[in-house]
């Protein structure tokens, strides 16, 4: 198996738990700006605790990058939330996680990515898996604010995958670029929790489901960074965009939700994308 595809399933593991624990804790109504700077103070540590692991703690140009991405990740997560307040989530989240054509489209455009048919059909593939998945996009593209805050999430994350690659032509680690995302993301995750007054709740699952999911988050990001350095973009971002395939197995497997056959020709799609990437 490439390296990069390698990486890029452990990135796809890490972000598919997290994203599942984000799921199962709804039923405690977790709030937005707590959850949120929670998940960035166990983010930190992490990344910084990877890059010494990987001796890749070194200062670069190119950590301006990172920092930028933490940014751009963390105005993106937001507007999801937003977006998913006031719109339908079969709709709206597919058309968030497509964020793998924009970085494929900047990649191939300004970076000189090769793309033959065979990625083509794999592309494909991921983006049949991540449609089948949802429903109802002709009604979210009717709610036109819900539906543009989504594409505006989608941009923002796709350009993440162009400054990865910037950052490590530049001469930052992967690990580095992580450690700067982070700073990039307190810097706004901070202030907005402030300013929006929630109460921080510093007990129970408030607490320590966000500091998991930012372990975990940090972790994905590592591997996904890793991923970037071995192979292209075009082949990294649509594989690790395919989490939601172990996000819903295991909604299946420990919140008895059930299995239809959309889920199933989801999950069939996702697997042959991969296995089609491994042999590109």
């Amino acid at each position: 198996m490439p390296e990069e595809v390698f990486f890029a399933l452990f990135s796809l593991v890490f972000l598919g738990v997290s994203d599942f624990l984000y799921k199962w804790g709804q039923r405690f109504e977790l709030r937005g700006a707590s959850f949120m700077l929670f998940q960035n103070m166990a983010y930190i540590p992490t990344a910084i605790a990877l890059a010494v692991y990987r001796q890749e703690l070194d200062f670069s140009i190119g950590l301006g990058y990172g920092f930028l991405n933490g940014m751009l990740a963390f105005v993106a997560f937001l507007l999801v939330l937003k977006s998913l307040k006031h719109g339908d989530a079969l709709a709206l989240v597919p058309v968030v996680r497509l964020n793998f054509a924009v970085t494929a489209v900047l990649t191939v455009s300004f970076l000189g990515e090769q793309l033959n048919w065979v990625k083509g059909a794999a592309l494909g593939l991921a983006a049949l898996a991540i449609l089948t998945n949802g429903a109802g996009y002709a009604s979210a593209a009717r709610q036109r604010k819900p539906f543009f805050m989504a594409l505006m999430a989608m941009i923002l994350f796709g350009c993440i995958g162009l400054f990865y690659k910037l950052g490590l032509a530049a001469g930052a680690t992967p690990g580095a670029l992580v450690v700067a995302q982070s700073f990039g993301a307190l810097s706004l995750a901070l202030p907005f929790a402030i300013r929006s007054g929630d109460n921080i709740l510093v007990r129970g699952v408030h607490c320590w489901l966000p500091l998991l999911c930012g372990a975990l988050i940090a972790s994905s990001y590592v591997a996904v960074g890793i991923a970037f350095s071995y192979g292209d973009a075009v082949v990294v971002a649509p594989i690790a965009q395919l989490s939601f395939v172990l996000t819903g197995l295991l909604a299946i497997l420990f919140l008895k939700e059930k299995l239809h056959s959309r889920k199933a020709i989801s999950i069939i799609c996702a697997i042959l994308a991969v296995l089609v990437f491994s042999n590109t």
